[in-house]
């Protein structure tokens, strides 16, 4: 009876940690560039219980030799465990906001990024500004990298420009506001600025989450993208649903009650066998 408390405590602690990511996943339905997150639940590895037992003898003057037991009892579980929870890459939708410092990425690849530390990161989400110095970084502060891995410097007097994005075309802007090409290519004043880095991964696994929807890589050096496109003035909405989260959610309350009734109902029999026991001659 006490293993069923294990099994049953091993299930209500993976259903609430699944019901944590699918609250994050709401909780980013609405920030550009969010992909969202699985979690891949496995059994817990089994253990086989032998039985093992030496008989001493009948009396404590007369033992005579041992006799070993080794029976096979049975397998013995111990519920189910967390295997992963992998990030779901696939294309949100594309929507046009007009800004011109904004991008969405329609393709496979990821901007490079540069945290205050110096580590460099990526990144779907393309509403990028511009800092003081005057380098483009995204919504939460990271330098965004050029092919080279450097900066990209735009002219001050290239602000954002509303209603004149076409994304269809690159994004063309008017020459004294800034434009960026289906290439990623970085024009302010009619000036070139650079060429945004996009790149692309042969295995997607190897990007883990590190927050604020950047990615960092695991593996080998990603490629410089060929199969991805920028659209200026548009950004990519998250690919997180809510209604499938919403029914996802609620599934996951039941799985958490049901183990969490279970949990109780090992525990009262726990309980009665006990107090039988102690009443017993």
């Amino acid at each position: 009876m006490v293993r069923g408390l294990y099994s049953a405590a091993a299930g209500a602690i993976v259903a609430q940690a699944n019901v944590d990511v699918i609250a994050n996943n709401l909780a980013n339905v609405n920030t550009a560039g969010f992909k969202r997150t699985l979690m891949q639940i496995e059994a817990a590895p089994k253990v086989t219980l032998y039985r093992d037992q030496i008989d001493p003898g009948k009396t404590d003057g007369n033992r005579t030799a041992g006799v070993a037991v080794h029976e096979r009892v049975g397998d013995l579980g111990f519920g189910s465990r967390i295997y992963d929870t992998p990030t779901v890459f696939e294309q949100g939708a594309v929507e046009q906001t007009g800004n011109s410092l904004d991008v969405a990425l329609s393709g496979p690849g990821f901007l490079a990024v540069r945290d205050a530390a110096g580590n460099v990161s990526y990144t779907r989400g393309g509403s990028l500004a511009q800092n003081a110095s005057n380098q483009l970084v995204t919504a939460s502060g990271e330098t965004v990298l050029s092919a080279s891995g450097q900066p990209i410097t735009v002219a001050a007097a290239a602000t954002p420009v509303t209603g004149g994005a076409t994304p269809a075309t690159g994004g063309a802007t008017p020459q004294t506001g800034l434009k960026i090409d289906l290439r990623g290519t970085v024009t302010s004043n009619g000036i070139p600025s650079g060429q945004l880095g996009v790149y692309e991964f042969t295995n997607l696994t190897n990007l883990r989450p590190q927050g604020a929807g950047a990615f960092v890589n695991s593996g080998p050096a990603p490629k410089p993208a060929t199969q991805t496109t920028v659209m200026q003035g548009s950004e990519e909405k998250s690919n997180s649903n809510v209604i499938s989260s919403m029914v996802s959610l609620i599934a996951n309350e039941r799985w958490f009650d049901a183990n969490e009734k279970m949990i109780t109902t090992q525990d009262t029999e726990v309980g009665a066998a006990i107090a039988t026991i102690g009443k017993s001659n």
